[in-house]
């Protein structure tokens, strides 16, 4: 039931004598009268198929979860559809799309990447939805920083226009029992991958094996970003426990170029490491995990990116350098070893140079002990910009080596040589510098949110909610070594400051971004940045570089 409010003004006018007034109309609607009179709809429905929450009800219900909660049941919403950010498509199948109770843009509540009616992908067969059409939504309802919407594939469109599919929620199935100990051996089930992410909290566990089938597909592999998204389960049906693997690199730890393509059903085992996003959410940590089998199929099972499985690279139990070197690859890894050097300059493994930049800053040379200073014994590192970095710019070349340092980062082939790269955390002289991955302080990688302009300039400030926006460059300036620009599409604008060519990455160096990419006024750019606020204006703060179309 919609109440109708209108603001009423009593006029005291004096008599007019000038007759040439009196036919003339009123400019404008008086307020409380015509399209100016707001409209103000009452809370209706019980959430369920046979009272459906409208609009109104289902934003209330979600301003009553706390950030990061989700409803405990999938809840039905119904309206009209008030505008589409993405149309269904076959690629993912899911859209994203408001509405409202009367298809107005306001009040209005986000269906955030929906499946298409019967709870299944959209087919290319399929019918579109349009502006103003009549939906019914069955999904779990959140509170996502403050923006009441659908969880993210927790949900799916139940009517269009009167039509249906059927399509159960993905809930109410048996649970399974957690089994396994996340060896290769004796891989965790969904439901104990589950158990350990939740025992680990919204730290990052150390590297386990996970085993199940296909159950559905987020994101297949593909070339632009080379990892995927999906659930396993023991039988591959969504009616018992599923686990998250969220944007797992491909067989061999490497990036998707080509390959087999995940089909549901599919026997896989997953390494990697697994955290509880915001407390609620089991997953594997973005970028982290990587598939290891698929239907029986591995890739790289040479000690170049052989898995750890003898308990080493752990905190409690570190490498060594001479293991690491062994081990070839992993990813989140202790090394404990000695500082021995500045690497600029050196010629490693195979006749590469390391380095030729001269920042003893950006460049170590590590050792399994003082006296191994044999380049061929000894590891190269190559630290970040940040507190880890910054924290060891003590070899001066004065002589300042040999100091007992536990690192923590990704050992990787790199430069003819195989070194210790994406350095995060580090203990030097008993002191803990940057993010302790199993610590109090440690702040997971948070996912990436794709959102128009508008829905990101409506977002709070927040550096550790990261949004991926794509649009058109305006006001950029020749030769400008940061990457200061407008970025504008359809729904409004917003200032970037400083764009890196990758996260983290160094800053002053936007020129040579530009000559690879080509990026100009007019090009059509895809980056992803955290919402910052100077002074009172909007900027996408420690953005970097996805994709640009000229």
């Amino acid at each position: 039931m919609k109440k109708l409010f209108s603001t009423f003004m009593l006029v005291a006018m004096a008599a007019m004598t000038f007759v040439a007034c009196e036919d003339v109309p009123e400019p404008y609607a008086l307020p409380g009268t015509g399209d100016n009179e707001p409209t103000v709809y009452e809370s209706e429905g019980a959430g369920t198929l046979e009272e459906p929450f409208n609009a109104t009800a289902a934003l209330e219900f979600g301003r009553n979860l706390a950030v990061g909660e989700e409803s405990a049941n999938y809840m039905y919403i119904k309206g009209k559809i008030v505008a589409i950010t993405e149309e269904f498509t076959t690629q993912y199948g899911n859209a994203r799309f408001t509405i409202s109770d009367d298809g107005k843009a306001n009040n209005t509540f986000l269906a955030y990447r929906v499946l298409y009616l019967g709870n299944k992908k959209f087919a290319a067969d399929d019918t579109q939805i349009k502006i103003g059409d009549d939906v019914v939504i069955c999904a779990i309802i959140t509170n996502y920083n403050g923006t009441i919407e659908t969880a993210q594939n927790k949900g799916f469109l139940y009517s269009l226009n009167g039509v249906n599919r059927g399509g159960e929620p993905q809930q109410g199935g048996t649970p399974s029992e957690a089994s396994g100990d996340g060896t290769l051996q004796n891989p965790y089930n969904a439901a104990g991958a589950i158990a350990l992410a939740q025992k680990t909290g919204e730290a990052e566990s150390a590297n386990v094996y996970i085993k199940g089938k296909v159950a559905t597909i987020t994101e297949q592999y593909g070339t632009q970003y080379g990892n995927a998204t999906f659930t396993v389960s023991d039988d591959g049906t969504t009616g018992t426990t599923t686990f998250t693997i969220y944007r797992a690199l491909y067989l061999g730890n490497k990036k998707y170029t080509s390959g087999d393509l995940l089909k549901e059903g599919d026997d896989v085992i997953i390494y990697g490491s697994v955290t509880n996003f915001h407390g609620n959410t089991p997953e594997t940590v973005t970028g982290k995990a990587y598939l290891y089998s698929l239907n029986g199929k591995t890739e790289g099972s040479s000690e170049e990116t052989k898995p750890n499985t003898d308990g080493k690279g752990t905190a409690a139990t570190p490498y060594t350098v001479t293991e690491a070197i062994a081990a070839g690859s992993g990813t989140g890894v202790y090394v404990k070893a000695f500082i021995v050097g500045n690497v600029t300059g050196q010629v490693l493994a195979e006749g590469a140079v390391f380095s030729t930049d001269g920042d003893a800053k950006t460049n170590l040379l590590i050792a399994a002990s003082p006296d191994e200073t044999d380049v061929n014994k000894c590891m190269p590192v190559q630290l970040p910009s940040g507190d880890v970095r910054n924290a060891l710019n003590l070899v001066d070349n004065k002589g300042n080596y040999k100091k007992e340092v536990t690192l923590y980062g990704n050992i990787e082939k790199y430069f003819g040589a195989t070194g210790l790269k994406s350095v995060t955390f580090a203990i030097l002289d008993g002191k803990e510098i940057g993010k302790n991955p199993g610590g109090e302080n440690d702040t997971p990688a948070d996912e990436v949110k794709p959102v128009t302009i508008a829905e990101f300039n409506a977002a709070a400030v927040n550096e550790n909610v990261w949004y991926q926006l794509t649009g058109t460059v305006k006001n950029l300036k020749d030769n400008d070594q940061y990457g200061n620009f407008d970025l504008e599409d359809s729904t409004g604008s917003v200032y970037v400051y400083g764009l890196l060519s990758e996260k983290g990455g160094a800053k002053k160096l936007f020129q040579d971004l530009v000559a690879a990419k080509g990026i100009k006024n007019g090009s059509t750019l895809t980056l992803i940045g955290t919402r910052g606020d100077y002074n009172g204006k909007i900027e996408v703060m420690n953005a970097y570089f996805v994709d640009v179309k000229n």
